[in-house]
């Protein structure tokens, strides 16, 4: 292993570093706990595009675990103490969920892409059986790949002190060139370019919805499609938040990284720690979005933080009475509920 010890730091700068990664430690596990429990809850929640959700919030319930809670202690300790087996075992679900990430949320933006813009080709490509075989496939090549370049120690795991965390050490430039361009082009360029095509195919989809939603609510007709189409635009919105949450982490993050790495000379320590603490925002702020902006998700917190069940606030499903602006009212009461 090598240097474990981190660099000396006055005790005002370990109590802010520490508070800093105990505090999003604890939003991290106890927001993706609250997501993954309430989906267990509410079988409203088990839709084959929150399957995508559930999958974000395990991969940063792993770091918020694994991960966070070790950079917390070792930020403490001043150095690393706990062996270089459990070094490679952080070092390892760090890494996976740092690549598993962004590739997940590319194929959250394909699946609205073919939901909203492509209807009629969803089912056969996004089923509930073939959306949990994408996500698997999707994590275990992950998973092979991280395997496979450790065990041939073309890569190593090995503690950074600058990260104060386990991460991939690299024994040769060519390795280190060749590792980037696959994961910067493949887990990061390739999602961004999936998100904003996508997104923007929606943009336009729902723009061209809105004409069409508005003549039908005058005409008091097509109410159960009309309602259909504004849960689909809520969701829609909700994840597209989330693509900009998660790019004001990593835009700045990848550019720290890369100055880190292929000029450590002329970066300081703060800067790779910086890259530490934006990865762990990124694990933490996406149950506080789906708070603000999903009804159902806000109810099955609500009811899991206060231990208690609240009497139920569904809308009986008539429709007959349902017509003009009393719809867009409804849908708006529920979704601030």
């Amino acid at each position: 292993m090598l240097n474990s010890e981190l660099p000396s730091r006055s005790l005002p700068v370990v109590i802010t570093e520490a508070s800093v990664c105990i505090a999003l430690c604890i939003i991290s596990v106890t927001g993706n706990s609250l997501v993954c429990m309430a989906t267990c809850r509410n079988s409203n929640l088990r839709s084959t595009t929150n399957l995508y959700i559930i999958a974000l919030a395990v991969s940063d319930l792993l770091c918020g675990i694994v991960a966070m809670p070790l950079a917390s202690a070792t930020l403490i300790f001043g150095r690393w103490v706990f062996g270089d087996a459990l070094c490679q075992f952080q070092g390892f679900v760090d890494l996976f969920a740092y690549y598993v990430t962004p590739a997940t949320l590319g194929l959250t933006a394909l699946n609205r892409y073919m939901k909203i813009v492509k209807t009629s080709h969803y089912k056969k490509i996004f089923s509930p059986r073939r959306s949990k075989i994408w996500l698997s496939c999707l994590w275990l090549s992950f998973a092979l790949y991280l395997l496979i370049v450790r065990v041939t120690n073309w890569i190593k795991i090995d503690f950074i002190q600058d990260y104060a965390v386990c991460s991939f050490d690299y024994p040769t430039s060519e390795s280190q060139i060749f590792h980037y361009c696959i994961t910067v082009g493949l887990l990061f360029v390739l999602p961004l370019c999936v998100g904003i095509f996508s997104y923007y195919k929606i943009f336009l989809k729902t723009n061209k919805h809105q004409r069409i939603v508005v003549s039908s609510l005058r005409n008091c007709t097509n109410i159960t499609v009309v309602s259909n189409s504004l849960k689909e635009t809520k969701v829609t919105r909700m994840l597209l938040i989330l693509a900009a949450g998660f790019l004001c982490c990593w835009i700045p993050m990848w550019a720290l990284v890369l100055w880190f790495r292929f000029s450590p000379e002329t970066s300081s320590r703060i800067t790779a720690l910086l890259v530490t603490f934006l990865f762990y925002l990124s694990a933490s702020i996406n149950p506080i979005i789906y708070a603000f902006t999903n009804g159902e998700f806000q109810r099955e917190f609500r009811k899991l933080l206060c231990c208690r069940r609240e009497r139920s606030r569904i809308v009986p499903k008539k429709a007959p009475a349902i017509i003009g602006n009393d719809l867009i009212e409804r849908e708006e009461q529920e979704t601030n509920i």
